[in-house]
């Protein structure tokens, strides 16, 4: 699929009841949300979340049409919100139960005022949301092999791509994910991974996806000793040179992690896509405070900056004028 035709859903700003809160490891929770209407989103999507008072109100949802941006009101600044912005996080999963409420789930790390909120949310709690917003991975259509590599905070949005590329039936996904200890995975274990760092079906992915996994930390307390792109590399030298033309790496992680993602995969000649990880204050393409250095011939220099936001947060490899 190409880039340009990646599908966008609409944006809405909704109020969503928590039904689910739960630690996944020693810095992570897993949030999960239920309301009417939540759009179709793509893995790799987004969505702001307001980090503030607990809300007590019946769910709405507000599409935004025309361009249309929420405006700040003196009630979404007051003085007794611990956060004033509001806090991107991407989707770890989204799904339709059998009453036909829409779900979303989110992974968070408590590293601030915002996300330290979110931690003593409690269940019948509301959710102020906006989205989804941002470009999402563009998952082939037919089944090649693929890599979704994952290193700490990364890790969420490819789990929503396990239930993707599990519910089409796909057979080519191999889960390639790192943390520094195994107090800091946030994933499931199903069984324990592969020490020697083969392929082993040994997590928990959302819709029940059925995909192998190789797990890598820094201290060798869970899977591989070493670093997710050990583990990326030992993928890559297994295929078979007639599938390397078709083979994709979806990523996301810290930006070094990210940086030799792309140095493997361009050595390796296999196409990559990488989801950036910015700060974002509005995350509707306003403050201009997610920047990124993109290629473009037309511009002095050949460069030009934009927005991760909007524009990402991601983008093909070969797309990003960084990283290197």
């Amino acid at each position: 699929m190409s880039r340009n035709a990646a599908h966008r859903s609409p944006v809405r700003a909704l109020v969503a009841r928590v039904v689910s809160h739960v630690r996944v490891c020693r810095e992570h929770g897993r949030l999960e949300v239920v309301a009417d209407r939540i759009p179709a989103a793509e893995p790799g999507q987004f969505y702001q979340v307001r980090c503030g008072e607990a809300l007590d109100a019946p769910p709405r949802v507000v599409e935004l049409r025309g361009g249309v941006r929420p405006l700040v009101s003196p009630a979404s600044v007051g003085l007794k919100r611990p956060a004033l912005l509001r806090r991107p996080l991407s989707i770890a999963d989204q799904w339709r139960d059998a009453d036909g409420r829409d779900h979303l789930a989110f992974i968070y790390r408590v590293v601030g005022i915002g996300t330290s909120w979110l931690r003593d949310v409690t269940v019948g709690q509301w959710l102020d949301l906006i989205g989804p917003l941002g470009r999402g991975f563009a998952l082939p259509e037919q089944d090649v092999p693929l890599a979704c590599v994952g290193g700490g905070v990364g890790i969420p949005p490819l789990l929503f791509v396990g239930r993707r590329l599990g519910a089409s039936g796909r057979r080519g996904g191999t889960f390639i994910l790192g943390a520094t200890t195994r107090a800091l995975l946030p994933v499931p274990l199903a069984a324990e991974p592969d020490p020697g760092g083969e392929p082993r079906t040994c997590l928990r992915l959302p819709g029940e996806a059925d995909m192998p996994a190789i797990i890598t930390s820094d201290d060798g307390s869970v899977g591989m000793r070493g670093v997710v792109t050990d583990g990326l590399a030992r993928w890559i030298d297994g295929l078979a040179p007639q599938d390397r033309d078709r083979a994709l790496v979806l990523a996301c992680g810290p930006e070094a992690m990210l940086a030799a993602v792309a140095r493997y995969t361009r050595e390796a000649h296999v196409s990559c896509q990488l989801s950036i990880e910015r700060r974002m204050a509005c995350g509707l393409g306003t403050c201009l405070s997610c920047i990124v250095r993109v290629r473009d011939a037309a511009r002095p220099g050949g460069v030009r900056w934009a927005l991760a936001c909007s524009e990402g947060p991601v983008f093909d490899r070969d797309e990003l004028a960084t990283p290197e």
